[in-house]
């Protein structure tokens, strides 16, 4: 039986570099919270963390660039869309929910890849940012302590 392999790119007229505070590969540490900050419902939060993707070294162009941030999950999804707790011996009840600052709302990703808002690059300018926000979400009346983790892939796509 023969496989498939698949492979997409793409040619454009604009390349740029894209990071997470200086970093492809970063790690954002989310601070402690008290289990109490999420008992008692599902859907509290706390410790949201702020994280930008920078995009620099771009070419200046004569016209402002739309960009579009794409996240995938790297693991499972909780039945709310958000990042489940992946850590050994972590907290039960817990997970990371991803946050579009820009639309001021939740990116779930229990349908495959979330599209945050688009954002500008502005004409004559070589970089550019979004900011997004990672909290921790409850998914029972009564999380546990522990360890919390999650991971992401992202993407930044040219529009």
């Amino acid at each position: 039986m023969a496989s498939t392999i698949t492979f997409d790119g793409e040619v454009t007229d604009q390349t740029c570099t894209f990071s997470v505070a200086g970093n492809t590969d970063p790690i954002v540490l989310l601070p402690s919270v008290a289990q109490s900050d999420l008992a008692g419902g599902v859907g509290n939060t706390a410790g949201e963390t702020k994280f930008t993707i920078e995009v620099t070294g771009c070419t200046p162009s004569q016209t402002a660039e739309s960009f579009k941030t794409v996240f995938s999950a790297v693991g499972p999804v909780t039945t709310n869309g958000n990042l489940d707790n992946t850590s050994a011996n972590g907290a039960t009840g817990v997970s990371l929910q991803l946050f579009d600052d820009a639309a001021n709302q939740a990116m779930p990703l229990s349908n495959g890849p979330a599209e945050a808002s688009p954002f500008t690059l502005e004409a004559n300018s070589s970089s550019t940012s979004a900011t997004y926000t990672v909290r921790y979400y409850s998914e029972s009346t009564a999380p546990t302590v522990g360890p919390v983790s999650g991971a992401v892939m992202y993407a930044v796509r040219y529009e």
